[in-house]
């Protein structure tokens, strides 16, 4: 037997807990988290039975429970193979039993999530459910890998936040197999969804910087085909196309994220151009603050040199010297309706609106040249 395989079941018969079911879950729980992968084959039942201590039992019940669920094929001389994992297969195992889990899926706890971190905690724990926060930081392999262990652990409903490309729920009939879920600041998902209003963000803040005469813009943005960014990116070109001007492609700074060391490498191509930017749009607070520690650093002032704004308003935003002008997003308010949402889903009900767009705020501060 695989040794890995016995660390990881742990049966316990005074738990209350039939052993079928302990081990059947657990079993679910190892192939979901990729554990168990994709034809390794399972210890023969009576090998299995003898190794953790329970009747043949139990183990061949527990086997073709996992069969039903499509986890597993038993055939006579091949043994248990375990099969590609389907969240869908097990989504509806306790549909009828609520867990009172709910799974959030996220990019990660920066200070811009806080308010939306606290409220889901709040309202969760009115409601008497248990929120399990699941952080990416960027990482488009881990959003599969928590949404297939979160599955497996049936949870009542699902809010996913700003996880770029939605293509492991982009089929509509799947979606109708799985618990609810709400998406928040994804833009291509089908389903219940609260968006915010990058564009108009990215929108009203170049026009803020065209009104003070700046016409060489600059823009520091993670990769442009994430759907959240290309809202942002949209709303930057309406607003030069206002003035008859275009998106300058050497003006437009790709980088791998929204963390403020993103915003210094993104400032660093920028400063290093023959022509420099007189001002800076970046898509979040995070990269517009390293963007300033970059500029600062190579001897320019802002804004007498070059004029930046960011988007989000986080706490950090009005504490550096000049502070950040920027567009405010409402994260607390974020959270509260994609629970509301939620909560309506997990219950049966359609909510009246699919969509909902949260609008954001211009704040003003010294950034810009006001």
């Amino acid at each position: 037997m695989n040794p890995s395989l016995l660390n990881h079941l742990q049966l316990d018969p005074q738990s209350g807990v039939p052993l079928i079911s302990q081990l059947t879950e657990q079993l679910t729980w190892l192939i979901a988290s990729g554990e168990l992968k994709d034809g390794v084959q399972l210890p023969p039942m009576r090998q299995l039975a003898e190794e953790v201590g329970v009747h043949m039992h139990t183990v061949r019940q527990a086997y073709q429970r996992l069969e039903v669920d499509g986890l597993v094929s038993i055939r006579t001389r091949r043994g248990t193979v375990v099969l590609p994992y389907d969240p869908a297969a097990v989504a509806g195992r306790g549909a009828e039993n609520p867990s009172y889990l709910i799974g959030i899926i996220m990019p990660s706890p920066a200070s811009f999530y806080t308010p939306f971190i606290k409220t889901i905690q709040e309202k969760c724990r009115d409601l008497r459910y248990l929120p399990l926060f699941c952080y990416t930081f960027e990482n488009p392999s881990l959003v599969e890998s928590y949404y297939k262990q979160l599955t497996a652990r049936q949870v009542d409903g699902f809010i996913f936040v700003s996880i770029g490309p939605a293509s492991l729920v982009e089929d509509p009939q799947l979606l109708d197999l799985l618990p609810p879920i709400v998406s928040v600041d994804v833009p291509d998902m089908p389903g219940y969804q609260v968006q915010l209003d990058s564009e108009g963000a990215a929108n009203q803040l170049t026009r803020h910087l065209i009104d003070h005469g700046y016409r060489r813009i600059g823009l520091i943005t993670p990769p442009l085909e994430w759907p959240n960014v290309m809202s942002f990116y949209q709303g930057y070109q309406k607003a030069l196309m206002g003035i008859d001007a275009a998106p300058i492609p050497e003006l437009v700074s790709q980088v791998e994220g929204f963390f403020s060391q993103h915003g210094q490498q993104g400032a660093e191509v920028l400063i290093g151009l023959d022509d420099l930017p007189d001002a800076i749009l970046a898509a979040s607070d995070s990269l517009a603050l390293g963007a300033l520690e970059a500029i600062h650093e190579q001897g320019f002032s802002v804004p007498e040199d070059i004029a930046i704004v960011g988007y989000n308003d986080i706490p950090a935003a009005s504490l550096v010297t000049p502070g950040l002008t920027t567009a405010a997003v409402p994260a607390a308010r974020m959270g509260e309706l994609a629970l509301e949402m939620l909560q309506e889903l997990i219950a049966g009900r359609n909510p009246s609106q699919k969509s909902l767009t949260i609008p954001t705020e211009l704040i003003i501060r010294q950034s810009c040249g006001c």
